[in-house]
């Protein structure tokens, strides 16, 4: 919580918990400045932006002119990151200054103004809610504005909200929460890999399983998670889940006795590559690849599907990091850099690892390893076919060398 007047010492414990955290308080607060408020300086890091870091450095000059309370500035340590993906934009907010916010290509793509959806997203992370009133002149409104608005200065009054906020009138709890773009998004149940990147490849077995992600293992057998639903079709052979490959039926499900594993007979065969099992799925360290069209926000139903395949490089770690793993039958999977994982959509989907300079499918995707419903917080749990590849090859009559 933001206080407007503060004791010596309990001011110098703020600071230092807001420098820590990447908001900083700054003293000497300008003449236009609430008397008494120090202005808090909330850094961001736009190097994951990519061609948007100019509109997000753009959206930052913006809300400091706008503004006498707070300063958005670019450096470390970063209380907001900014991201890419092709879904629609969005901001993960955390705290008062804190969150992560999505450029999604949707809205870009769609003709939105890309500095006005930046300093939208930056109106999220400093406080506000969106206002779906359709008018240009306000900021907040986001996507029910017309596409041709190009407005990206928030109003009188939002800027005063934002002012209000940190002169410290209200906690910071109380902004914390998901804003997609467009209203309808945010119930939206995406099947990315969290802090991944658009697949690199046309990995040919991969399987689109309307809601969760899976491998093509023969030509017509497909391996996911049991706790997938059985669906009428599949898209087989596209990183497009939308286009691309081919659709075809499913005639049955065949479950694993033992783990999150369960395996998919098509109703007839098609020409795309399988990706081969092999003997073992390498130790402790070895370095591995997950692919799905799992969420790339961590929480569930933060965001909308991505039609584009995305993939993360990662590696095995010890069982002990993951909590309830089966450990002759699963794998531990790293959440790269501590913030980077599988999430709600990728289950099933391959983990693989290059073997003589060729993807081998080792695992599928399971659940979270810590037990915690956020994504990326922890290591991953994956079914290990290796380790039931000779029930696989019985159950769909001998599986390709």
């Amino acid at each position: 919580m933001f206080r407007r007047k503060l004791s010596r010492a309990a001011g110098a414990a703020l600071a230092l918990a807001l420098s820590l955290a990447g908001v900083q308080a700054v003293g000497g607060a300008p003449a236009s400045a609430d008397p008494g408020t120090a202005v808090r300086t909330v850094l961001y890091d736009a190097s994951r932006a990519g061609e948007f870091r100019t509109n997000f450095d753009q959206a930052a000059a913006i809300w400091n002119s706008s503004v006498s309370n707070v300063r958005l500035q670019a450096g470390t340590p970063a209380a907001v990151t900014i991201r890419v993906d092709s879904g629609w934009p969005r901001a993960y907010v955390t705290g008062l200054g804190r969150g992560t916010i999505y450029m999604g290509w949707q809205a870009v793509d769609q003709g939105y103004n890309r500095t006005r959806i930046a300093t939208h997203e930056f109106g999220h992370i400093l406080g506000l809610p969106d206002r779906r009133t359709g008018l240009c002149s306000d900021l907040m409104s986001g996507s029910s504005a017309p596409v041709s608005c190009t407005n990206a200065y928030p109003n009188a009054t939002e800027a005063a909200q934002v002012n209000a906020l940190f002169a410290g009138s209200r906690t910071t709890a109380g902004v914390a929460g998901t804003y997609t773009w467009p209203e309808e998004a945010q119930d939206e149940i995406s099947p990315l890999v969290v802090n991944g990147r658009p697949a690199t490849e046309n990995y040919p077995w991969m399987v689109y399983t309307s809601g969760c992600t899976g491998t093509l293992i023969k030509a017509n057998w497909v391996v996911t998670a049991k706790h997938c639903p059985t669906p009428s079709s599949v898209r087989v052979g596209s990183i497009d889940r939308t286009s691309g490959g081919t659709v075809v039926g499913v005639s049955r499900a065949v479950n694993n006795p033992t783990i999150d594993v369960k395996l998919f007979q098509l109703s007839s065969s098609v020409s795309y590559a399988p990706a081969v099992i092999p003997t073992s799925s390498g130790a402790v360290g070895t370095a591995t690849r997950i692919i799905g069209w799992g969420q790339t926000c961590p929480t569930r139903g933060c965001g909308s599907a991505p039609t584009i395949a995305h993939e993360l490089d990662t590696s095995i770690v010890a069982d002990t990091r993951c909590s309830g793993i089966n450990a002759a039958y699963e794998i531990c999977t790293n959440n790269t850099n501590g913030n980077a994982g599988a999430c709600y959509g990728d289950s099933g989907g391959p983990q693989v690892r290059q073997i003589n300079g060729v993807w081998n499918l080792i695992g599928a995707t399971s659940r979270a390893g810590n037990n915690n419903p956020t994504c990326a917080t922890g290591p991953s749990i994956y079914g290990d076919l290796t380790a039931i590849r000779s029930w696989i090859n019985t159950q769909v009559g001998g599986l390709p060398v």
